[in-house]
């Protein structure tokens, strides 16, 4: 009984306050304000038309697509280069050069001890400058060749004829020695036949020297106690061809003693951007030996090369490195004890 009390007076609280409720909610509602309209007005008219666009003097006209008289031509006038000032600053080819090797000096080779050295071999190599490893030497408007040519031209190089270093060829000889002659026949001009031919020097092209020539010693210094290969001659090879282009061979239009080409090598910078090689001389690169070669000869009685002894060219390569092994088994072996 108690239960049924208690269950029915919370049913009355509750609609009680879900009454209230409603009320208040309808309080706050405020009925929604009515315009006013004139008899025989259309609602049309209640609404006021939008403002016409003022044309503003600084803003351009929307593009609609259509040519107007108004729209912007180029000006007629022609471009007025005096206004522009030339740059007279020395230009580069683009990468960072330094001159740090301008008026460098050779370091000095120790004095040797013609009692002190015991005298191994002499050897001569080859240095193809087409190889990749030897692009260093054929740089464009760099190559060693031309680089040459000009000391030899300034009187800061003595060319020699033989690899003795005896006698002396001035630079136009030199350059003699270089020009190829060609063939030239002689055309009549007035009835196009044949009249005879002449013998026409070409110019001297750095291009065509591919290889170089080093004549070397190797010995042993007992008071260092290490073996020295020490660099006597330089000298390029030139291809000789017939008259029809068949090579006959290559030939040395002249030699260099190398203590000699030291000074001026030593001043002269190269650089190659693909191998990163800056700040580095020629001088360098030849007592570095930061070079690759083939050996075409070595000291023998009869005086004969590699290709003289075999004509094969796989002979030839197996001979070049038989001697190169014999020359590191000499290095090894010296300091060996039983």
């Amino acid at each position: 009984m108690k239960k049924s009390i208690i269950f029915a007076v919370l049913v009355l609280l509750c609609v009680g306050i879900s009454s209230d409720v409603m009320a208040q909610k309808k309080k706050k509602k405020k009925p929604a304000k009515t315009e006013k309209t004139t008899p025989g007005a259309s609602t049309t008219d209640a609404t006021p038309p939008p403002p016409a666009p003022v044309a503003d003097a600084g803003i351009p006209p929307e593009d609609t697509g259509v040519a107007t008289s108004d729209a912007i031509v180029a000006e007629a006038d022609s471009f007025d280069f005096t206004a522009i000032v030339l740059d007279t600053a020395k230009p580069t080819d683009g990468y960072l050069k330094l001159s740090t090797l301008r008026g460098a000096k050779p370091f000095p080779f120790p004095k040797e001890d013609k009692n002190s050295v015991k005298f191994y071999k002499r050897i001569w190599r080859e240095i193809t400058t087409t190889d990749s490893e030897n692009r260093i030497f054929s740089i464009p408007n760099e190559t060693l060749i031309q680089f040459i040519m000009d000391g030899i031209k300034a009187g800061k190089l003595v060319a020699y004829e033989d690899e003795n270093f005896k006698k002396k060829l001035s630079y136009v000889k030199v350059m003699g020695r270089f020009r190829d002659s060609s063939i030239v026949t002689d055309i009549d001009t007035a009835t196009g036949e044949m009249k005879g031919t002449h013998t026409v020097a070409n110019d001297f092209n750095p291009d065509s020297v591919t290889k170089f020539e080093l004549k070397e010693d190797i010995f042993f210094d007992k008071v260092r106690g290490r073996v020295v290969t020490e660099i006597i001659g330089i000298g390029p090879l030139k291809k000789n061809k017939t008259t029809t282009g068949v090579d006959i061979g290559d030939t040395h239009p002249f030699y260099l003693n190398f203590k000699q080409c030291r000074a001026l090598f030593a001043a002269r910078e190269v650089v190659d951007p693909q191998r990163d090689i800056y700040n580095i001389s020629f001088d360098d690169i030849f007592i570095q030996r930061a070079f690759k070669s083939v050996i075409t000869k070595e000291s023998n009685p009869a005086n004969m090369r590699i290709k003289d002894k075999y004509p094969d060219k796989e002979r030839q390569i197996k001979e070049s490195n038989r001697i190169e092994r014999e020359i590191a088994r000499y290095k090894r072996n010296l300091w060996k004890f039983s």
